[in-house]
């Protein structure tokens, strides 16, 4: 393993930061620039407005702003990049940068080059979140010196490095945009956690091929001192395996006969080591519920086990987990519906496992495209005749055009704001019925961020009369 970078590289040096964003974290990178002593520049194709939240964060510090468009001057004066993951790595600037040789990093590779301790990161395209923050509330039972960080909304993980020592134990969420950088030569991720990987994110990965391609750089440079936590359920993670020098450990429902294992048997979940079966965590200790959770919790409870974590620290922290913010979460029970946030669930397969679980309810769906397929998310809402009511977006156009082929038969409410969407639910709900806003599709328009339309939702019906 290479030795960790102190950080003086930075020193004195021209760093151009590409994108400042809205959700922190390019808060978080040039702040930890500048207390590195980089000379920083922010360029940002969004204008003083859209920013003024973030650019009022760094209020005091050197830093210079080129908004409104990325400029070619801005690169040639860079020494070097760090780039916020909301960019594409295909911006002719930035591939032109990287074909000069010029370093490019971003704020997950920054912290993985440095961080003293072990890392265990979680990717996939579903139930990531809930793994790392089920997975990071055990790790924190066990050893108190760890975090929890990486693509949730928690502390960025570069506010956390000054703090870190060789004990410390990083889980870190990943997603394909921060893998984008991954891996650091010499500094692989010790235990690497693959949830699954179903279709998204289309408009930035060109295919399945290179979203998995991309997925799989978490596992880049491990080797069999490491762990590869990967879901047998899933093609690409079964793929991966083929792949990877390091230790594989399987969960599932289905597991292979033989090897290191965690799967559900006679109501526990369990561990086969050696071929031999042992209880973990009775499945009556998890609250929340779906099979897509289920899975979430074999997931956590192998990267535990791959960190030889005890089974009553497992168990003690999934009695308590109460699940995630945003995450089919119930924020109120108004005059007897269930009002449900699932704002994270910004692809159709999201939407269909809610679905699953509140197949009764009233859906609030639609959004942004991110090219993926509407069709089969149209044809589950056809075949439970769920009510859904309809906000604006490219995304919703395509499912309009699939519920028609399919021959959706119940009204369809079209609004244009999240007030208006919560009305049109409660308008037509009956009595018991759960009212969920699970959109299937990216927030981009209508809000600043899926985030953003989640508080909105949550906002609106709290000042519900």
């Amino acid at each position: 393993m290479s030795p960790k970078k102190n950080n003086q590289d930075f020193k004195g040096v021209r760093v151009l930061v590409v994108g400042l964003g809205v959700h922190g974290g390019g808060v978080a990178t040039v702040k930890w620039l500048v207390r590195q002593g980089a000379i920083v520049r922010v360029a940002d194709v969004l204008g003083r407005d859209r920013l003024a939240e973030s650019i009022n964060q760094l209020k005091g510090l050197a830093v210079t702003y080129h908004l409104g468009a990325h400029q070619a001057t801005d690169f040639r004066w860079a020494e070097r990049v760090v780039v916020n993951p909301a960019v594409s790595p295909m911006m002719p600037a930035l591939v032109q940068a990287e074909k000069s040789g010029m370093s490019v990093d971003n704020e997950a590779s920054l912290f993985v080059e440095r961080f003293p301790g072990t890392i265990i990161g979680v990717t996939g395209t579903r139930g990531k979140t809930t793994t790392t923050l089920l997975l990071g509330s055990i790790v924190q039972l066990a050893n108190k010196n760890s975090i929890i960080s990486g693509n949730v909304r928690e502390v960025a993980m570069l506010d956390y490095l000054p703090k870190t020592t060789k004990q410390t134990i990083a889980v870190l969420e990943l997603s394909s945009y921060q893998l984008e950088r991954l891996p650091v030569v010499g500094h692989p991720v010790h235990v690497g956690i693959m949830t699954n990987l179903k279709v998204d994110h289309l408009n930035r990965h060109r295919s399945m091929t290179e979203y998995a391609q991309v997925k799989y750089r978490m596992f880049g440079g491990q080797t069999i001192a490491d762990v590869a936590v990967l879901n047998y359920d899933d093609l690409y993670c079964r793929r991966l395996a083929k792949k990877t020098a390091a230790h594989v450990l399987w969960f599932g429902r289905h597991v292979p006969k033989t090897g290191h294992a965690i799967s559900v048997r006679t109501g526990w979940v369990r561990e086969r080591v050696s071929g031999k079966w042992k209880n973990i965590v009775p499945l009556s200790a998890w609250s929340l519920a779906g099979e897509h959770n289920v899975m979430n919790l074999l997931a956590a409870v192998a990267g535990a086990r791959a960190m030889q974590i005890a089974p009553a620290k497992i168990t003690q922290a999934v009695r308590s987990f109460n699940g995630v913010p945003h995450r089919q979460e119930c924020v109120q029970i108004y005059r007897g519906h269930q009002c449900i946030n699932d704002t994270a669930a910004t692809s159709p397969d999201g939407t269909q496992a809610a679905l699953a679980v509140f197949p009764n309810g009233v859906f609030i769906v639609g959004g942004t495209d991110k090219a993926l397929d509407m069709e089969p998310l149209a044809r589950d809402i056809v075949r439970r005749n769920v009510q859904i009511v309809v906000l604006p977006g490219t995304a919703t156009e395509k499912l309009m055009v699939a519920l028609q082929r399919f021959q959706y038969r119940r009204p369809l409410p079209r609004v244009l704001s999240m007030a208006s969407a919560v009305a049109a639910a409660i308008a037509i709900t009956l009595p018991g019925q759960p009212i969920v806003l699970s959109p299937g599709a990216a927030s981009f328009g209508l809000f600043i961020h899926e985030f953003d339309r989640g508080e909105q939702f949550v906002k609106c019906i709290k000042a519900l009369p």
